[in-house]
């Protein structure tokens, strides 16, 4: 069977898309092996976790770097093709394009099948500390290299029309759709953690994902500052924890987590009542939103709070599922949370968010796509 290596320029914490696709692959029987770039977060240089290896190279840096990154990036990548040198794998699997030039380099030089999963479109995810032409450097090598993969792996309908543009024959969609039974908790386990954490019988909305500066919480936390009804948990990490971590400490129903494992994230979204995803429209991959957080409310059966655009817009309008925000205001958020405190409404959503995870977006169907389209590649071998 073909082995694969998969690249991350994360530390692998691990990375819930990854790691879901990388179970699957192992357990239809490719051996399966993820690199890694720790920056600096101190993790195991070689680890085993669900019989998954996990080598991660050590460079410091930060994420957010700007301009410097580029350095740190060329330093990686040449630390991942020496790594490769010595692997005797047939299948170098990128996730992202900030790891695709080293899957290019080993198929034309090495003659291994390179394929590119796009978490998100690397030159929009650019921020304001990135110069001008370099964004326009990085956009130009998008437009070549992504079609010079093998295959190509996508997130969403919108991501795989923006690559089909530039000429990629038929990109597989593969959602970050979650299994329901990783959700799914007997009532005294969430019981159980309900009165470890405080809560009694207020309305639960979690969040709990990245921090940054696009991630509109601040109109979340006014609201709970004003209305000891409600009951929030938050989790990540990122520029914006500071401002959740003043709010948890002036009122007793906010939470703050810190950074949350991923093995953890199940129960807490089982306990909510919804999830909460503020994300600012204005900023250059909200029309390829495809977030974890709106799967991780379907297979659990929770309402999602979120934008009217992207792909958690088109859910939310076909599926009725939760409340879609044209805007993240103090005053949408509240109006939000005021249809959720019906608890008609609240079940109507609860409901229709179940049905929409176990008929269309659960990890079942998203594995065969995987498969398949693995199988093409390898000549199901």
């Amino acid at each position: 069977m073909n082995k694969i290596v998969m690249l991350l320029t994360n530390a692998f914490m691990p990375d819930p898309r990854p790691f879901m696709e990388a179970l699957s692959l192992s357990k239809a029987g490719y051996p399966v092996k993820i690199l890694c770039w720790d920056r600096g977060e101190g993790l195991p240089g070689r680890e085993l976790i669900n019989g998954i290896e996990i080598e991660r190279i050590r460079l410091k840096s930060t994420h957010g770097a700007g301009n410097s990154q580029a350095f740190f990036l060329a330093i990686l990548w040449l630390k991942m093709l020496w790594r490769l040198r010595k692997e005797k794998c047939d299948i170098v699997y990128c996730h992202d394009f900030d790891t695709l030039p080293v899957g290019i380099l080993m198929k034309f030089f090495a003659h291994k099948k390179a394929i590119f999963d796009s978490h998100e479109v690397y030159s929009k995810m650019l921020g304001a500390k990135v110069f001008a032409p370099l964004k326009a450097f990085v956009e130009w090598m998008e437009k070549r290299l992504i079609g010079l993969s093998d295959a190509v792996i996508v997130t969403c309908e919108n991501m795989g029309q923006l690559y089909s543009s530039y000429g990629v024959r038929a990109p597989e969609i593969v959602g970050n759709w979650k299994n329901v039974e990783n959700f799914t908790f007997p009532p005294s386990v969430l019981e159980e953690e309900k009165a470890r954490l405080g809560i009694k019988n207020e309305l639960v909305i979690s969040y709990i994902g990245n921090l940054g500066p696009e991630r509109i919480i601040e109109p979340l936390l006014e609201a709970a500052l004003e209305d000891s009804s409600i009951f929030l948990i938050i989790g990540g990490d990122g520029p914006k924890a500071a401002i959740v971590r003043n709010a948890a400490g002036r009122r007793a129903n906010i939470i703050y987590l810190g950074h949350v494992r991923y093995e953890k994230l199940p129960l807490l979204t089982a306990l909510s009542d919804a999830v909460y995803y503020g994300y600012e429209r204005s900023h250059s991959m909200s029309e390829f939103n495809a977030p974890n957080k709106l799967f991780e409310a379907l297979a659990a059966g929770r309402a999602f709070v979120g934008g009217d655009f992207g792909q958690m817009g088109k859910v939310l309008k076909e599926e009725l599922c939760g409340i879609a925000l044209d805007r993240f205001t103090v005053e949408s958020v509240k109006n939000a949370i005021a249809v959720l405190k019906d608890k008609g409404r609240l079940e109507g959503f609860k409901s229709k968010a179940m049905q929409a995870a176990l008929k269309k977006y659960n990890w079942h169907i998203a594995e065969k796509r995987l498969l398949k389209k693995m199988s093409e590649l390898t000549g199901g071998a």
